[in-house]
């Protein structure tokens, strides 16, 4: 496969490819390392538990992007990167001591605060990285290289979901947490060697070679990026999709937490139960990736692209609807997270490559934690109002999900065809979204030619 791999590759694209494909390996990997800890409280705590540390979560995440905000709006991009993740290693740092504490109730706050921190962490960091992509590569390169980016990353999760499933039990979590702090420090370098291919990147793009940055700072203050959302019928296009990704996921997570306290006794093999799934997760979704998520964008278009999720999960709510049985809980959830991973993230990511740079970063941002957090905390005090309250069984909530899903589909397509009447707009060559990206004969072509 590393054939048809390469041909997507183009002069002076080889070593950025490389970083990004690397960076983001780590970022996945330090990740999945925490998720199986995190998916174990979240079983622990059970659904009424879950509900508030979903609205933890997003209240946290109002005062994180105004935070990220400022940093973009006065540091240049390497310097964000930098500090964004850095932060997040002094944070592993003190959970680490935190959960070696001889006090059960420092314990406890630390692990509370971790369930928390994990869901920070999963969007912030990849809301970094994809907002660095799309502002290096083109709308053009992103079709090409984005899938293939983003199979770095499964590598990097499926080699984390099977450290953590061979780890949990010989090790404590607190000497666990070490591992992803050294993940994330090899991915900074990562990316700092990806900043040193800036100029060799654009010149092989000359769209990007005419509009060139230097990743200087965007100016401008939070409001600005809240503001884009709200005037941007795109945008809010954009958000809607996500929304509905979060309730769809929202929806199987609260499921699982339920089914899996009902079916698993142990807490150990909660984690490792939570561990093989995401293990099962990444490896159909690199699958997906170096086989199925180059040639749906490039040939069918971002709308199919983006149709398969919803139908995915149309898919999973009716077999959940007919069986809440632990075997059918984790075959959806392994096909609904993989199509996620494996096919709507590369596409999606695409949808920012042909918006404003200071789009690509605040309200990028705005939509990847508070819109995304938004809408789990809603799904999440409407699935435990419905479910706890008004009495609605796990079938008649997966039965109602369905339409949802179909409305969903809908979304999808449309916001597939806005993308490329922008990027026809952008870059006024509807041939290179309508055929095989750069009509494949001239592939290996210098930067100036197509």
């Amino acid at each position: 496969m590393m054939g048809p791999w390469r041909s997507r590759i183009h002069v002076g694209e080889g070593a950025s490819v490389a970083w990004a494909t690397t960076w983001f390996f780590f970022i996945l990997l330090s990740y999945s390392i925490v998720r199986p800890l995190r998916e174990t409280m979240g079983a622990i705590v059970g659904p009424q538990g879950l509900q508030g540390l979903m609205l933890i979560t997003f209240g946290v995440m109002l005062v994180a992007v105004p935070a990220y905000a400022a940093l973009v709006a006065r540091l240049p991009r390497r310097w964000v990167v930098r500090i964004v993740f850095h932060f997040f290693c002094v944070c592993l740092l003190l959970f680490s001591i935190g959960l070696q504490s001889g006090s059960e109730t420092l314990r406890s706050w630390t692990a509370w605060v971790f369930f928390i921190w994990v869901n920070v962490f999963a969007l912030v960091a990849t809301s970094v990285f994809w907002s660095v992509l799309a502002d290096l590569f083109s709308n053009r390169q992103g079709k090409r290289l984005f899938g293939m980016i983003a199979a770095g990353g499964t590598v990097g999760a499926i080699t984390g979901s099977f450290l953590t499933s061979q780890l949990a039990a010989p090790l404590s979590t607190s000497l666990i947490l070490l591992l992803p702090l050294a993940a994330i420090q090899c991915g900074l370098w990562c990316a700092w060697r990806l900043e040193k291919q800036t100029d060799c990147l654009h010149r092989s793009d000359p769209d990007r070679e005419q509009h060139r940055d230097d990743g200087r700072p965007t100016g401008g203050g939070l409001l600005t990026g809240i503001a884009r959302v709200l005037s941007s019928g795109y945008l809010a296009s954009i958000c809607g999709f996500l929304v509905l990704i979060q309730a769809g996921g929202t929806m199987l997570y609260f499921q699982q937490a339920e089914i899996v306290a009902q079916q698993v006794a142990d807490d150990g093999q909660k984690t490792q139960l939570f561990a093989y799934i995401d293990l099962g997760t990444q490896t159909l979704t690199l699958l997906l990736q170096i086989v199925f998520a180059g040639p749906i964008l490039r040939r069918l278009g971002v709308s199919v692209a983006l149709v398969l999720l919803p139908l995915v999960y149309g898919l999973g709510f009716s077999a959940l609807a007919v069986s809440q049985t632990l075997p059918i809980l984790v075959v959806t959830m392994i096909a609904c997270r993989s199509t996620a991973y494996g096919i709507a993230v590369p596409a999606r990511e695409v949808l920012f490559t042909v918006v404003s740079r200071e789009d690509k970063y605040k309200s990028k941002n705005f939509i990847d934690t508070v819109v995304l957090r938004g809408g789990d905390a809603l799904t999440g005090q409407i699935f435990g109002s419905l479910r706890n309250f008004a009495g609605f069984g796990l079938a008649t909530l997966n039965i109602c999900a369905i339409p949802i899903a179909i409305g969903w589909g809908v979304l999808a397509w449309n916001l597939g065809r806005q993308q490329r009447r922008l990027a026809q707009q952008t870059h006024g060559n509807p041939s290179d979204h309508l055929a095989p990206d750069d009509q494949g004969s001239n592939k290996q072509s210098g930067p100036g030619q197509r």
